[in-house]
């Protein structure tokens, strides 16, 4: 399994540089009109520009700044309450019927709630990112609790092991992969909804200077905040990739 794991890693790279290639030369050749969908090269010296004179950079700490907020203060939640949700059947009774009803409701759809409440600051931004991580969050953990082996827990038992330590020792480590599944999915959807956020009653972020953008029809500078939306999605995922396996060593192959 490592080998094979070895041997297509490579497309990680490979994947990505070909499509830019393929945009690039399809661009160039005239199959797209590049007033629309301009090639890659100038989307990077525009996103060079931008980081010269300050601007993406600053947009970018800026939303981060939101976005880091929002996700650690959902995923904090959202853990605790997956945890207690999956393990306890009276909090699960409890929390259920809320989850049931205010999962589904869109989170962009309670950013105008938030700015009543809240007012436009910063606030109303971060309470959206993390209402819509600590579901997503709270689910993937609820399922990894589930998920865990009875006879494991069972043989905790059989060892002596009181609730407290089974609940340490066997489902927090048992919940963990499903636990950072749910962190993928919430980081990504933080950066979307940062992006929503920043649209309206702000003047400064990676969204806003993309609406900005779009607004005033600089298309090479809509294309460059939404590749950096993009590394911004890669380096998230990447990130916790790299900590699952750090805290989840039994999961390699």
């Amino acid at each position: 399994m490592k080998a094979l794991w070895r041997r297509y890693r490579p497309l990680r790279i490979v994947s990505p540089i070909a499509f830019l290639l393929i945009w690039e030369g399809v661009v160039r050749l005239g199959g797209v009109n590049q007033l629309l969908v301009p090639p890659p090269a100038a989307v990077l010296r525009t996103m060079v520009e931008l980081t010269l004179n300050g601007q993406l950079l600053w947009a970018v700490a800026v939303s981060l700044h939101r976005v880091l907020q929002g996700f650690i203060y959902g995923s904090l939640l959202g853990i605790l309450l997956g945890l207690l949700v999956g393990w306890f059947r009276a909090v699960e009774d409890a929390v259920d019927p809320l989850v049931g009803a205010i999962y589904p409701i869109p989170k962009s759809a309670l950013f105008p709630l938030f700015m009543l409440w809240f007012g436009l600051g910063e606030t109303s931004k971060v309470m959206t990112i993390m209402i819509g991580v600590v579901f997503l969050v709270l689910i993937n953990t609820v399922t990894g609790v589930k998920a865990i082996d009875p006879v494991l827990l069972k043989a905790a038992r059989d060892l002596g092991a009181n609730q407290r330590q089974i609940f340490m020792k066997v489902v927090i480590p048992g919940a963990l992969p499903n636990i950072f599944t749910g962190l993928r999915l919430g980081a990504g959807t933080a950066l979307i909804l940062v992006f929503i956020t920043e649209i309206e009653a702000t003047k400064a972020g990676l969204g806003f200077l993309l609406w900005e953008s779009y607004q005033l029809l600089l298309v090479k500078q809509v294309f460059a905040c939404t590749v950096a939306f993009g590394i911004l999605g890669i380096l998230s995922s990447w990130s916790l990739q790299w900590l699952e396996r750090v805290t989840c060593p039994w999961k390699r192959s």
